[in-house]
């Protein structure tokens, strides 16, 4: 495979599962480009006058959720055959632009990823209800003994409840299969998907009504132009005064502002958001000042699991779109035929 060239970005937060997907990929005799260095708090957006030199070899390009694969990028790689992120996010990459070039798109879909994401998000949905921080406290003798009274007592059991997840790709799903036997109500909102065609159990509603219907929301969506801030001022006011609302997606599906205000007004119950519109979360967000909010820093399912199986599965989609085979996680299957076209014109 000496002749195959990849291009690989940096991530300040994927530094060794990076390095390790280009030292194998090295050792299969492939050429690695590596990209200039992220920073927190910001998108890498790749300086034109470095296009040739960063891309013009490239066969497979590797990007992160920190650095924005553009139709420019794209076009500026006359030989690229596909694109591959490690991890399963893919909104910097414009995917629009990458079907119309006939260009495959994998991705870190792994098993380990969504289903440990799922878990993570049952987990922050029980700790919302059951408070267990609270408990601890009266342990360590921060906070009385609460009265055996319905009044007095913080947790609430999730039996019984209504459910409703925005989004249902693989991490939804997930989260469908873990809380089927908690006795839920599950309702999903998915313009995607099909009403006839939700997993058993699960009864497809539209926003406003899954919002007005729900005790616990949980988002779950990629970001596109028609997800970014779905969830604003008026779409939190339709929420339950005793809801709970659940991010372990993307931030900019919020508007983080009319989420404080809900929030510090006491119009919902609480959250638990792993993710955020700028991250790292600024030292003076206000959201760090509220005692309703569970904030975490976009790792809440990062496992070991999850990471043993990010380089396998990347060194994988690479090298099958380099031997003319789809990705094993494949984003955009649909593009196949068309990919396959464009391989013919590359001359395979």
């Amino acid at each position: 495979m000496s002749q195959h060239s990849v291009f690989i970005c940096h991530d300040y937060m994927l530094v060794e599962v990076l390095d390790e997907i280009a030292s194998r990929l090295r050792r299969l005799g492939i050429e690695i480009v590596r990209g200039p260095r992220t920073s927190p708090g910001e998108k890498l957006i790749y300086p034109k006058e470095r296009y040739a030199e960063l891309f013009g070899r490239a066969q497979a390009m590797m990007f992160s959720s920190r650095s924005i694969c553009s139709r420019e990028v794209m076009l500026a790689a006359p030989r690229l055959r596909g694109i591959v992120n490690p991890t399963i996010g893919l909104e910097t990459v414009d995917l629009e632009a990458a079907n119309e070039l006939g260009v495959i798109v994998g991705h870190g879909a792994t098993p380990e990823n969504f289903l440990g994401m799922a878990e993570a998000t049952v987990m922050l949905i029980l700790m919302l209800m059951y408070d267990p921080e609270a408990s601890e406290d009266v342990l360590r003798g921060g906070r009385a003994r609460p009265k055996p009274t319905r009044a007095d007592m913080w947790a609430r059991m999730l039996l019984g409840r209504t459910v409703g997840l925005i989004g249902l790709g693989r991490i939804a799903r997930g989260v469908v299969e873990r809380l089927s036997g908690f006795g839920v109500d599950l309702i999903a909102c998915d313009p995607y998907l099909a009403q006839e065609a939700p997993p058993p159990g699960v009864k497809m509603r539209d926003l406003d009504t899954l919002l007005r219907s729900s005790d616990i929301v949980s988002v779950h969506v990629s970001i596109t132009p028609q997800t970014r801030g779905m969830l604003g001022e008026r779409e939190l006011a339709l929420m339950k005064p005793n809801a709970y609302l659940v991010n372990t997606s993307r931030g900019e599906a919020i508007d983080e502002a009319a989420l404080y205000r809900a929030l510090k007004g006491r119009r919902i119950a609480g959250a638990a958001l792993d993710s955020f519109a700028v991250e790292p979360l600024a030292e003076d967000s206000l959201l760090r000042g509220l005692d309703n909010v569970i904030l975490t820093p976009h790792m809440v399912g990062h496992t070991q699991d999850v990471f043993a199986s990010f380089p396998p599965a990347a060194v994988e989609n690479i090298t099958r779109i380099l031997r003319g085979e789809p990705p094993l996680y494949c984003k955009n299957p649909e593009v196949i035929p068309a990919w396959n076209r464009r391989l013919a014109d590359l001359g395979k």
